[in-house]
């Protein structure tokens, strides 16, 4: 079976993604081509398949995003245009290349389009083009609502109206793969899909961050000592992750006496105020024991990073999956996560780490002084983390499931599989035409 994945962005977590889906299927017995931009970051990995670098768009790590913002009205006012005009300086240049793309993939005709997450509101015209030439056509559903809410006026307009004409991209998919049944049950409830398209799936665990880890000394930039306890935040900065709620939670914890150090290491995005995120955390009176490593960490540091940690805190107010949660089950590392999204499935509270509500500092302190004033315990659910990853959540296995049911899709003009999902993907089929 041919099969194209369609990824966007070339750099971060979506694109590592696609990678190990790529090889994944790959393995599995499929015939893939990954089309992707020409940023591709993962170029020099091992690949097993065909990459396409045929989209010109945009780096998603701006500098400028980390840097301090401005101050003054006249200041204040040139910045919001300027994000304002490459914001439609990127729709149209986006436009363009969902035109190129349109044209490639009917001419090349693939058994099927696999694509990822969304993020243009004129995207369901071109599904439709696609399906009327007579493609098949499926989606990773990574996200399927908008999760920071406190945006500017003009990104909230832009959120809105692309998450209105989201509502009719999904309908022209023949399979929409979930991470979790929690997730999965949500989106059918938002959404105006049949259940049988709707198959739940697993966020596999990259094996990325093992084979290009080098180590780089972070601990001395970091200023860490052996003797240290590192609670770590690790991913990307957004509104939906509840970083102030993290340092409030650390505010309550007698970080002297477990020796504890805070370190929130990632890339921010528009919404995060990072000066904001330092002030925060200078009223609570903890920056002296707070490490702020704001960037876009380079995939072959990832592993020297897990390794600083003690425990990594996912304090996330809203989710569907997370990508660093996963990570950190493949480095063996136990978690404090809030009970959002498909967190309750994946983080086996009391085994792999704990689960507390979201928006609840305390909870959130309490559960990290547990794994902080034992180290046994740490020990334990880090193992059961790393069992857990490699018994169940392999790529291959991911990509199998996938494979399955776009080969049962794939089968015969005018014929869809429908299934019932379940989170450990052996799936029966029901045919019903078109």
């Amino acid at each position: 079976m041919r099969i194209f994945v369609v990824e966007p962005t070339g750099q971060g977590g979506l694109v590592h993604y696609a990678y190990e889906l790529c090889t994944g299927l790959a393995n599995v017995g499929a015939d893939v081509t990954l089309v992707t931009a020409d940023e591709y970051e993962l170029g020099g990995c091992p690949h097993n398949f065909r990459v396409d670098r045929r989209l010109r768009l945009w780096k998603i790590v701006d500098s400028r995003a980390v840097r301090k913002p401005p101050s003054g009205v006249l200041a204040k006012t040139w910045r919001r245009l300027w994000w304002t005009g490459r914001r439609v300086f990127r729709f149209t240049r986006l436009l363009g290349q969902w035109v190129r793309l349109t044209n490639y993939l009917i001419a090349e005709k693939p058994d099927v389009v696999l694509f990822g997450r969304f993020y243009f509101p004129g995207a369901s015209f071109f599904l439709r083009k696609l399906e009327r030439h007579g493609l098949i056509l499926a989606d990773v559903c990574h996200e399927y609502e908008s999760r920071d809410r406190n945006l500017s006026r003009i990104n909230v307009l832009i959120d809105r109206t692309t998450g209105f004409f989201e509502k009719s991209v999904y309908k022209a998919f023949s399979a929409i793969f979930i991470h979790g049944e929690i997730n999965r049950d949500r989106f059918l409830a938002e959404r105006e899909v049949s259940r049988g398209r709707v198959h739940v799936i697993q966020h596999g665990v990259s094996s990325l961050f093992f084979s290009q880890a080098r180590h780089v000394g972070l601990a001395e930039r970091y200023r860490i000592e052996p003797s240290d306890q590192v609670i770590l935040f690790f991913g990307n900065l957004r509104v939906s992750k509840g970083v102030p709620d993290l340092l409030r939670a650390f505010a309550l914890i007698e970080s002297d006496r477990y020796r504890a150090r805070l370190l929130i290491a990632g890339y921010p995005t528009q919404s995060v105020d990072v000066q904001e995120l330092r002030r925060l955390a200078h009223e609570l009176g903890v920056d002296r024991r707070t490490i702020f490593d704001i960037r876009y960490v380079p995939n072959e540091e990832v592993s020297e990073l897990m390794h600083l940690a003690t425990v990594v805190a996912f304090p996330y107010l809203s989710a569907t999956q997370s990508g660093p949660l996963m990570i950190a089950h493949a480095f063996g590392r136990p978690l404090v996560a809030t009970a959002v999204g498909n967190f309750p499935e994946v983080v086996k509270d009391g085994c792999t780490g704990f689960l507390v509500p979201p928006a609840s500092p305390p909870a959130l302190a309490e559960a990290l002084r547990k794994i902080l004033a034992a180290p046994d315990l740490a020990r334990k659910m880090g193992e059961e983390a790393r069992r857990l990853a490699e018994r169940r959540y392999s790529w291959n296995a991911v990509a199998s499931d996938i494979l399955t049911v776009l080969e049962q899709v794939a089968s015969g003009s005018g014929v869809r599989a429908q299934m019932d999902s379940s989170a450990n993907g052996i799936r029966t089929a029901t045919r019903w035409s078109k």
